[in-house]
C-alpha cells in the first residue's frame, strides 16, 4: 500500500526544522491613486522560488530564497506593489529522508504552495503594512488564508 501524500508531507516536515526567516529585500511602489474608503479593490499576489532552491549548505541545511509580489488594484489599475524576498533557512533532522521526498514532485508542490505559503503570509502581511505606510498611505489589512 502506498502512502498518501498527507502521509509523505508529514514525513517530509518531521525530515527538517524551521531555524530562521530572514528578510532580503523589500520593496514598495505607489502606482496610481488610492481609492476612496470602503471602495472595492483587488488583491494579486504570487510565490515564485529562485532556479536552484533549496540550496544546501553544510550539508543538513537547505534555504528556500521565495519572492513574493503582491499587488493591489483598484478599477483594474494596479496602485500599490510590494515585492519581497526572504530566505527561509531549514535544518534537516534526517537528510536521506528529506532527500527521498523531495524528490517526489506532488509532496514538494504542497510544500511550497500550502506549508511554505502559510508559514510566510504573516510575514507578507506585514511587509504590505509597512510599505504603504512608509508610502503615506493608510494601509490595507490583508486577508486570512483559509
Amino acid at each position: 500500500m502506498s502512502e498518501t501524500i498527507n502521509e509523505r508531507l508529514t514525513r517530509l516536515l518531521k525530515s527538517m526544522s524551521l531555524q530562521d526567516i530572514k528578510p532580503m529585500s523589500f520593496h514598495s511602489d505607489l502606482l496610481g491613486e488610492m481609492p476612496a474608503p470602503n471602495s472595492e479593490i483587488n488583491l494579486g499576489w504570487n510565490q515564485v522560488f529562485a532556479d536552484g532552491d533549496p540550496v544546501t549548505v553544510n550539508g543538513e541545511t537547505r534555504i528556500f530564497r521565495p519572492r513574493y509580489e503582491i499587488t493591489v488594484s483598484f478599477q483594474g489599475a494596479p496602485i500599490f506593489r510590494q515585492v519581497s524576498v526572504f530566505f527561509i533557512v531549514f535544518h534537516l533532522t534526517d537528510v536521506p529522508t528529506f532527500e527521498e521526498l523531495w524528490k517526489d514532485d506532488e509532496v514538494r508542490k504542497v510544500f511550497q504552495e500550502n506549508q511554505i505559503q502559510k508559514t510566510m503570509w504573516p510575514f507578507l502581511r506585514q511587509h504590505v503594512h509597512d510599505g504603504m505606510s512608509r508610502l503615506g498611505i493608510n494601509p490595507l489589512p490583508l486577508p486570512w488564508i483559509l
